[in-house]
């Protein structure tokens, strides 16, 4: 607000509204996902690099994938589903909702 009082005239300061508490990654949903794919990575013994292999990804981009750091648009998702090897997205996805 300090420096917000240099940059905004106080008549205009009354109509700002305040950013989201959470940032969109931090949501329990993303991180519950992360968990999901983290948890699939482990079971099917699969490190970071190896994992990066099957999906023709950068090693970091995985690793901020898994970490809940980095999001996932849907197609890429199907993707990540045939490298984790799940059959259906779509129960992978319902089962985040309970």
């Amino acid at each position: 607000m300090y420096l917000l009082s240099f940059v905004v005239p106080p008549a205009r300061r009354k109509n700002l509204t305040a950013l989201p508490a959470k940032q969109p990654l931090q949501n329990s949903a993303y991180q519950a996902l992360a968990q999901k794919l983290q948890k699939r990575a482990d079971e099917l013994k699969l490190s970071v690099r190896a994992l990066a292999e099957r999906l023709g990804k950068p090693r970091t981009t995985v690793h901020k994938t898994l970490t809940g750091q980095r999001r996932l648009d849907p197609i890429e998702f199907l993707d990540w589903c045939d490298a984790l090897e799940w059959d259906d997205p779509l129960a992978v996805l319902n089962a985040l909702r309970r």
